[in-house]
């Protein structure tokens, strides 16, 4: 089989596998207890199904050099990697997908960059935001937040409604997301919220390895 059919094989599964997605964990080095590569690698072996790079205050310069170690580790596991906001460097290092919110690129720009044959998820926080991202194209979308984070003060939590919403109405996969814990995580499985990405709850914890176990456990015997 030659590189470029290869390559092509290992995209199509990975847009294939999001639907499997379960724990998608989001790192940034800014709230990470641990260096950022440790915690890329606790989070791995914790069983973590995706993962997002999220440095919104760091160089271009310095995210692409992270970005090239994110891959390198994320190459060697089945993890998922994708790159929040900087199309560029997801192409430039080959991610596996890109994340975009409401205030970055389009769907369309972020296309012309990335091709389709990488995930493009998409930041919502309406019905609107969420039926646009699917018609424009989203390979997912993120529900959120939930809850008041830290992450994302600028955005008013959402609640369950919302999710509930999503749950009725779009066909796409969709990712809960916004301060969720083990206290609110049933609430959030019950209402259909069968993805979940994790920041702080993980990242900031004193053991990293045994919480990111902890939530895929959870979220696992939530569905037997």
């Amino acid at each position: 089989m030659n590189q470029q059919r290869e390559t092509k094989i290992i995209k199509q599964n990975s847009l294939k596998n999001f639907s499997d997605v379960r724990l998608y964990v989001i790192i940034s080095s800014g709230l990470s207890k641990k260096p950022v590569l440790e915690t890329l690698q606790e989070v791995i072996k914790g069983g973590a199904d995706a993962v997002q790079l999220r440095e919104k205050t760091m160089s271009d310069g310095e995210f692409l050099a992270l970005a090239k170690e994110f891959r390198r580790i994320t190459s060697q596991s089945k993890i998922l990697f994708i790159v929040n906001d900087r199309a560029e460097i997801a192409k430039k290092v080959d991610a596996d997908g890109l994340h975009i919110g409401q205030s970055d690129l389009t769907i369309h720009c972020a296309r012309k960059i990335i091709g389709y044959d990488r995930i493009l998820g998409v930041s919502t926080h309406t019905i609107v935001q969420a039926r646009k991202a699917q018609l424009e194209g989203a390979d997912y979308i993120s529900v959120g937040p939930l809850f008041p984070t830290i992450t994302k003060d600028y955005e008013p939590p959402v609640g369950l409604d919302y999710l509930k919403e999503v749950k009725r109405e779009i066909t796409i996969p969709f990712v809960a997301i916004g301060a969720i814990n083990h206290e609110n995580l049933n609430e959030i499985l019950l209402a259909g919220g069968l993805r979940v990405a994790i920041c702080s709850a993980i990242i900031c914890s004193n053991d990293i390895l045994q919480t990111t176990r902890s939530f895929k456990a959870q979220i696992v015997n939530h569905s037997l």
